[in-house]
């Protein structure tokens, strides 16, 4: 693909794609937004519904207190007076202190106390109160409608007063209830009991028709019975209890009035004062489920959304339905979840979008217009650099990019041609560096050849001063023997032997030749050989004589050695030393360590006479006899050892196994200077004598 058609696409899609995510962002932001608004605004309405509401049961629940302020007499008298058509201060009273719910009330119904039952001895009760109160039911829309006909009957009648008489009226008949057309005659389900018992003696006195007639009114009874049972299990779903207070007589109480209150038309007229003018639903549902709305349209729109009772019933909650939030806030009282649904006014958003979205393509066709020219330049500028960039592939490093824009191509030409010469005159250096990395290969491996050469030569002297050392250390009934030796190099200088002579003497030689390596090693075949050839017949200090003698003839130079010998016979100890650190000699029975040091010159150094020592030793008594390593070994501040350490440490470890004692030793070794190699060899010689 070409460049100048990448570039077109690369534009496309750098434009179009962060244009396309830009105005899904606005769009679904925006939504957001609105419906978060919507959302709040519904869960304000819901509150205010059930506030409303709230507002309303408190009106009634005052209204029943007041009625409990009036005596059975006054009761008695009110009600007769609302039989016979008559107003009664008391009666005003009781209906008017309901407030703003009294159109909601359905009637006021006294219910007398139950009789007491009889004594157990068979005594009679004790007498009724003086004045016996039947049941009574009051007729409050017959109320209500008395005080509209003497209101517009008075002069100068009050519109206002008229107006809230006929709201409560209309209240009370938006139901689909039609009032009884006479004031003065009380509806048959609030018919009182006098009455209805007068009604069935004089039935029972009839003829057969009359009692045909007595069997109607016992039905219509039991219907309306029922139908009261109903309208108190509404009354009860919508406000979650019942309005009754106690009536007493002389200080006793003598039954109760019951408050019947239209649940329904009181849910309806909130639910229908709550729809707003942004077409939202108001609805309820009550503790049974059951949905409650204004009217029969309300509750098909309502039962399109498909609500989820069961998650609206659970309390206060929120969710989206399509094109619809709905809110709902639980009445704590009553169970009653009062909800209301708010269309989201989505079509604005989705149109500003599209608008916003084709403006951005309109605005990218115009600039891919635009681009096309400049890309074409590009393209030309870029052709000649890669023409140039072919013959320099082909190794012609001469060429060079025709170019004179003073953009980045022309810039771009100026550094290809520097880079072209450059190539040039690394290709010249690579030629020469070349032949001098051969020469040096060359020399290197002639190096590496004679560092192989030396290495073999080594390792060859390093297995022959192995091969000079003891293969095993001598078994004697009478001591116990252990040796340790690190070389600093592959090839050391220290030395370590051993004499068992047929009679049980064993000598012991440890020395120390000057320098590392071939050299040193060469000293010690030297002394290997005297010592063998000696085989333990002379004295130590006799023997130091003899070899100090046979190595100066020999002229090796400024070579010399260091020669400590011991020799144990029974419980005597002879040493002789020529040039060798202090021999240490613990004693078991005090625990302290002798410091043995003798006077004498190295093997092959000017000739000295060498001193001899004699010494007893008890059983366990522990000898140890060491190079100069250990002394002179260093720590990483360059502190040495030194000789009070070691003899401090060797009393502390004497007691031990010789083994053990080695290992003491090597481990303070190690541990004083820690990863730092050693610079001299470390050779130790421990003999301890036997406690058995």
């Amino acid at each position: 693909m070409r460049i100048r058609t990448q570039l077109a696409l690369a534009f496309l899609l750098l434009a179009v794609l962060p244009l396309t995510g830009i105005v899904l962002y606005s769009y679904y932001s925006s939504l957001r937004a609105v419906r978060r608004a919507t959302d709040a605004q519904a869960r304000i309405t819901a509150g205010e519904m059930e506030t409303r509401m709230t507002s309303i049961k408190g009106e009634l629940g005052r209204g029943v207190e007041r009625i409990g302020d009036v005596s059975a007499g006054d009761l008695l008298a009110a009600a007769r007076s609302h039989r016979e058509g008559r107003t009664d201060p008391h009666l005003d009273q009781m209906v008017s202190g309901f407030g703003a719910a009294a159109p909601f009330v359905r009637s006021l119904e006294f219910i007398p106390a139950p009789a007491a039952p009889p004594s157990p001895n068979g005594a009679t009760a004790p007498p009724a109160p003086p004045q016996p109160i039947p049941r009574i039911v009051i007729d409050v829309p017959g109320i209500l409608r008395d005080a509209r006909r003497q209101v517009e009957a008075a002069p100068g009648a009050n519109p206002e007063g008229l107006a809230a008489i006929d709201s409560a009226l209309e209240a009370l008949t938006s139901s689909g209830e039609t009032p009884p057309a006479t004031p003065g005659a009380p509806p048959v389900p609030g018919m009182a009991a006098e009455i209805r018992e007068q009604v069935r003696k004089q039935l029972a006195a009839q003829s057969e028709e009359h009692r045909k007639a007595l069997e109607d009114l016992r039905k219509a009874q039991r219907e309306q019975a029922a139908l009261t049972r109903q309208q108190a299990a509404v009354e009860r779903l919508v406000l979650g209890r019942t309005f009754e207070t106690p009536v007493r007589q002389q200080g006793k109480v003598v039954g109760k009035v019951k408050v019947q209150v239209r649940g329904d038309d009181l849910l309806r007229r909130v639910l229908v004062r709550t729809r707003g003018a942004e077409g939202e639903i108001p609805f309820a549902i009550d503790a049974e489920g059951k949905l409650h709305t204004a009217n029969a349209d309300d509750r098909r729109k309502i039962e399109s959304l498909q609500l989820d009772l069961a998650r609206a019933r659970a309390g206060s909650a929120r969710w989206v339905l399509r094109d619809w939030v709905v809110a709902t806030r639980k009445d704590a009282a009553s169970g009653l979840i009062f909800g209301i649904a708010r269309p989201v006014p989505l079509a604005e958003v989705r149109q500003a979008a599209a608008r916003n979205f084709g403006y951005g393509l309109g605005m990218i066709a115009l600039a891919l217009v635009g681009i096309l020219p400049l890309s074409t330049r590009m393209t030309r500028n870029l052709k000649l650099v890669t023409e140039g960039a072919d013959r320099i592939a082909h190794g012609d490093l001469d060429a060079r990019v025709p170019v004179r824009s003073g953009n980045e191509f022309g810039k771009l030409a100026l550094t290809f041609n520097r880079m072209a010469a450059d190539l040039k005159q690394h290709q010249e250096r690579l030629l020469e560096e070349e032949r001098l990395r051969q020469e040096r290969d060359i020399e290197q491996a002639l190096l590496q050849t004679e560092y192989e050469r030396k290495t073999r030569e080594l390792e060859e002297a390093r297995r022959f001063q192995l091969s000079l050392l003891p293969k095993a250390l001598p078994e004697h009934p009478a001591f116990e023997i252990a040796v340790s030796m690190r070389t600093a190099t592959e090839v050391g200088g220290d030395y370590y032997d051993f004499h068992l002579s047929a009679d049980g003497t064993l000598t012991v030689a440890v020395g120390d030749a000057t320098g590392h390596g071939a050299v040193a090693g060469t000293m010690v075949t030297v002394v290997k050989s005297l010592f063998s050839a000696d085989a333990g017949a002379s004295r130590p200090r006799e023997f130091l004589d003899e070899a100090a003698r046979a190595v100066k003839r020999m002229e090796l130079g400024r070579m010399a050695m260091g020669l400590c010998l011991a020799r144990l016979t029974g419980g005597s100890l002879t040493l002789s030393s020529a040039g060798m650190p202090p021999v240490f000699l613990r004693r078991q029975a005090s625990g302290a360590a002798e410091e043995i040091a003798l006077q004498g010159m190295p093997l092959g150094g000017l000739a000295s006479d060498y001193q001899e020592a004699g010494l007893e030793m008890a059983p366990g008594d522990t000898l140890l006899m060491m190079t100069d390593g250990l002394p002179e070994l260093t720590n990483g501040d360059g502190d040495p050892f030194g000789y009070p350490r070691v003899r401090s440490l060797f009393e502390s470890l004497g007691g031990e196994a010789p083994e053990e004692v080695i290992a003491g030793l090597a481990a303070a070794a190690e541990s004083w200077s820690g990863a730092q190699a050693p610079k001299d060899d470390i050779t130790l010689v421990v003999v301890r004598m036997r406690t058995v």
